[in-house]
């Protein structure tokens, strides 16, 4: 015979398993969410008619859409072209918080960077240029919403951009397939698309990954770690001067004149030969500078 606290169990069981019945995410809108807890390793949605339930992989999603469907983030300044904001300058600083309790975070791709954030040769590189081999799949970092999944004609090839809800955007480029659509939403982890080099086909294979704020860039390696596939705390404070419009901004140059050299340029501004020749990747200790000539001097 079963032992009273067996018998608790087992009622309480029977109650909570026709409570889930009863009771779900797309068949009563009427309850409000009033936050989450958790119970061991699974999560517990609360509702303000003082019931509960298990957070599932179903009731997830659903929870999920209803955000996305009445929060600004996925009204304002959605569109499907590939910059949608409207500001003209970046922020003086912004906190942006990476997580809620209902959101991960997962590598897009895990493998080395052949090209970090930054100045190239031939221009500024606003992301991460990382590794994989052709049909590799690529996940997305952070719940969200597919605001792009087309077709680039200039420069990203094969392009999908994520909004999230933490207000940034990641994009992933050079797909040689895309598995979402847009206005899909997509959780952290999910595989949007598979790796390639369309758009550039002079390279090899491999992910260009971007994150913005209003279509301003800043280095993904000052979230998260590659090599540990782990952000590197819980929110990041960005400053006008992480942005890559004011850093493309922030370079000068100098046309040279009769009789100046680089010393002389050193001089003017403040700063040493050996800088000028790092930042000049034409130039070495034994160039010869010609009147006309421009030269990067910060």
């Amino acid at each position: 015979m079963k032992s009273d606290k067996s018998i608790l169990q087992f009622l309480c069981f029977m109650f909570v398993s026709c409570f889930f019945n009863l009771t779900s995410l797309s068949q009563d809108n009427s309850k409000v969410i009033t936050g989450t807890i958790t119970n061991g390793q699974k999560k517990v949605i609360l509702y303000d008619d003082k019931s509960w339930e298990y957070l599932s992989v179903e009731r997830r999603k659903n929870l999920l859409k209803t955000f996305m469907d009445t929060s600004s983030i996925f009204t304002e300044d959605w569109s499907n072209i590939i910059f949608p904001y409207q500001d003209k300058y970046p922020p003086d600083s912004v906190l942006i918080t990476y997580l809620d309790s209902l959101d991960n975070f997962v590598i897009p791709i895990v493998n080395r960077i052949n090209s970090k954030f930054g100045y190239r040769k031939n221009g500024f590189h606003k992301g991460l240029d990382i590794h994989l081999t052709k049909g590799d799949k690529v996940k997305v970092a952070f719940n969200g919403k597919v605001r792009y999944a087309r077709f680039n004609s200039g420069g990203y090839g094969n392009l999908v951009i994520v909004r999230h809800f933490n207000g940034l955007e990641t994009y992933y480029a050079h797909l040689s397939q895309i598995n979402v659509s847009e206005n899909q939403n997509v959780q952290s982890g999910e595989i949007i698309g598979l790796g390639g080099n369309t758009g550039a086909e002079w390279t090899g294979t491999h992910l260009h990954f971007e994150v913005r704020y209003h279509d301003f860039a800043f280095d993904p390696q000052k979230m998260f770690s590659i090599e540990d596939s782990v952000l590197l705390n819980n929110e990041i404070l960005l400053r006008k001067s992480d942005f890559h419009a004011t850093i493309a901004a922030s370079r000068k140059y100098h046309v040279i004149k009769s009789g100046q050299t680089l010393s002389h340029l050193a001089v003017i501004y403040h700063t040493k030969t050996s800088s000028i020749l790092k930042i000049n990747a034409n130039l070495n200790g034994n160039s010869i500078i010609k009147i006309g000539q421009k030269i990067r001097v910060k």
